[in-house]
């Protein structure tokens, strides 16, 4: 039987915005229920890390089971530091409280697990720079915008980095709407300002990002292209900002997770590795025998950098919008002729476009919800704390 591993990667465990990525790999009958530990210690930071088990290949999805997880996981130095044990969240997840870590001090982290205890090899904490510029590109007219990342480090000499970022932006709907309907009456009310006129979207990335200046004549990483976005949706319709993480790793850890790539993009390749190379730096210290899969990196800070992109810098297609409206006197008609209420229509996904009638509370014209309410094109009314307008 071929088995399958899911994978929580939380690049950044200081950031908690953890993201899950789907980790396939082909392993022997014996590798069953293989530990999967994902997680870093970072200073001064509550630590975020996702237990999981290896599973099935042919499962029809994935078995909520994998998540059960019931261990106890601590930070531990070699001067005898112990932190206080991880807070369980849920599915596997664990939050631990990591105080300020010494130079001079290794540290590991410690899982109790099904009678075992396991433990990540021992490492004295990488110092990590600041990032020196986050930049961005649009080589052709209205096509894909490239995000870069440079940075050095002529202090620490840190040569290995991964990096993490989070995009925000702000969308509206297509009319500005301020009446709308309570189901309960069918009595059209009005609001001020519109209330679902603006939202905010966001994405973690889910992918492994590193570099390495191992190679360069210069320990400095100048335009790393990070990822790239076709400006088609609405994206880059309104602000946009981008967040980017960076953290300094050992060339283990840049070792395990360049392999890593490897199996996710070469999956069955000639000379791709195999899962018993990715064993990592988390070992099993009661029985050898047993496999456990991650690597843990301590780390004394992480740095990030934030950029705004404001609209009408990125230039974009031509994008079509199917929010024609409906005069109010049509929809009475259709609701008349098929003995409907305005709360019917309502529910088969149409909502007031504009503002009152100025001859009473119903409105003039009409239009797909798409185009009045932005929560249901997926944004939010979570507007980031430090979002520079003041739209609400």
């Amino acid at each position: 039987m071929k088995h399958k591993i899911l994978s929580g990667l939380f690049v950044l465990a200081l950031l908690a915005t953890g993201c899950i990525s789907e980790f396939n790999a082909e392993l022997p009958d014996h590798d069953e229920q293989i530990l999967v530990v994902e997680g870093n210690v970072v200073g001064d930071t509550d630590a975020i890390f996702y237990l999981s088990k290896s599973f099935p290949l042919n499962s029809p999805g994935v078995p909520e089971e994998i998540f059960n997880v019931n261990a106890n996981l601590t930070v531990v130095g070699s001067n005898g530091y112990k932190s206080s044990p991880a807070i369980y969240l849920g599915r596997g997840s664990y939050r631990v409280s990591v105080g300020e870590l010494d130079d001079e001090v290794e540290y590991g982290i410690q899982i109790e697990y099904d009678g075992n205890t396991y433990q990540s090899t021992f490492s004295k904490p990488f110092h990590t720079p600041e990032i020196d510029s986050v930049s961005w590109i649009q080589p052709e007219e209205a096509g894909t915008v490239f995000f870069h990342v440079s940075t050095h480090d002529d202090a620490k000499g840190a040569k290995f980095f991964m990096w993490n970022y989070t995009e925000n932006w702000e969308i509206s709907a297509y009319y500005y709407t301020t009446i709308f309907l309570d189901l309960e009456d069918t009595i059209f009310y009005s609001k001020s300002p519109a209330p679902y006129y603006y939202c905010w979207k966001s994405y973690t990335s889910n992918r492994f990002l590193i570099g390495s200046t191992e190679s360069l004549l210069e320990n400095r990483i100048i335009n790393r292209q990070l990822y790239g976005n076709y400006p088609d949706l609405d994206r880059f319709s309104m602000l946009y900002s981008v967040t980017v993480y960076q953290t300094a790793i050992s060339k283990n850890a840049f070792d395990y997770y360049q392999n890593r790539i490897l199996l996710n993009e070469e999956m069955g390749g000639l000379f791709t590795p195999q899962p018993s190379e990715l064993r990592g730096n988390i070992n099993c210290i009661t029985d050898p025998s047993k496999k456990v899969m991650g690597y843990v990196e301590i780390v004394k800070n992480t740095t990030q950098k934030r950029i705004f992109i404001k609209p009408g810098e990125i230039s974009r297609p031509r994008i079509y919008y199917n929010c024609d409206v409906i005069s109010n006197d049509s929809v009475k008609n259709y609701l008349d002729e098929y003995n409907l209420t305005y709360a019917d229509f309502y529910r088969m996904g149409y909502r007031p476009a504009g503002e009152a009638s100025m001859m009473g509370n119903f409105p003039d014209e009409w239009a797909l919800v798409s185009c009045t309410d932005c929560t249901s094109a997926g944004g939010t009314k979570n507007k980031p704390d430090f979002w520079p307008n003041d739209h609400q």
